[in-house]
């Protein structure tokens, strides 16, 4: 059952800390607080034991729930107590009519995680994106060990399911690359 518009947009007003459950894709919910959301994509602060870790753009045909319950109400207040809550950045706003839009209106430089979870075997991209054109997004990838694989890899938009940025992950490999360019 789709989630509904008005729903979300009640957990971006309130500022609400939600779980969502994605059943054919994770056994495992996600936390994270609602930034925006269209027709297709649901944009997300993600929160990994109390840290925020980026933000995520999934599709909303996935989600197969979303709670606001007692314990993401305490956690919510613990988040704002610890003061991990004033760093959410609720301003932060980005074209999410289309995973295109999203990827289109990042920087050269920016480091994206781009998934596919729903085919066998599962795709998991992480690098910049090279280029955009006719639903099909190429993304100049590397290995876990910081290797850039070459050609660039595609992947239809339509395949997506999650596409995620500034994360933690994402950051330690920025500062690499930014390191090694220094030594060149």
């Amino acid at each position: 059952m789709p989630i509904a518009s008005k729903s979300l947009r009640e957990h971006i007003k309130n500022r609400d800390l939600i779980s969502i459950r994605r059943d054919k894709i994770d056994s495992h919910s996600i936390q994270a607080f609602v930034l925006a959301c269209s027709k297709t994509l649901i944009l997300l602060q993600y929160v990994h034991d109390f840290r925020l870790d980026g933000f995520m753009l999934l599709r909303r045909e996935d989600i197969t729930g979303l709670k606001t319950g007692n314990t993401n109400h305490f956690q919510r207040q613990l988040l704002l107590t610890e003061g991990v809550l004033d760093q959410v950045d609720f301003a932060f706003r980005a074209p999410i009519q289309s995973f295109d839009s999203f990827l289109a209106s990042l920087p050269p430089d920016e480091i994206v995680i781009v998934e596919d979870e729903v085919t066998d075997p599962k795709e998991f991209l992480i690098g910049t994106v090279s280029h955009i054109a006719d639903g099909t997004v190429s993304i100049h990838h590397f290995t876990g060990v910081g290797r850039l694989v070459e050609p660039p890899a595609e992947i239809a938009t339509t395949q997506i399911t999650s596409c995620q940025i500034r994360t933690s992950y994402s950051r330690f490999y920025q500062r690499h690359f930014e390191r090694i360019k220094k030594t060149v």
